[in-house]
């Protein structure tokens, strides 16, 4: 299991920048829903690539789960 990391830089104009390392698909949402509450207004939220890999192995696993024969 990779390790899960938050990390926040605050620049001078007061403006906080969180960056969201080890989450699979959208669990790091749900772990800084609280904190960017707390913090005020999000104005942008960037996905990274772990956030897609994720979503497409969720994917895999639904299709496998599915059946696509039709009689």
């Amino acid at each position: 299991m990779p390790q899960k990391t938050l990390r926040f830089k605050i620049h001078q104009d007061g403006r906080v920048e969180e960056t969201v390392e080890g989450f699979a698909g959208n669990s790091c949402n749900e772990a800084t829903k609280s904190l960017e509450d707390t913090l005020g207004k999000v104005m942008v939220k960037n996905k990274t690539s772990d956030a897609f890999i994720s979503n497409q192995n969720e994917n895999l696993k639904q299709s496998n789960t599915e059946s696509n024969v039709t009689f």
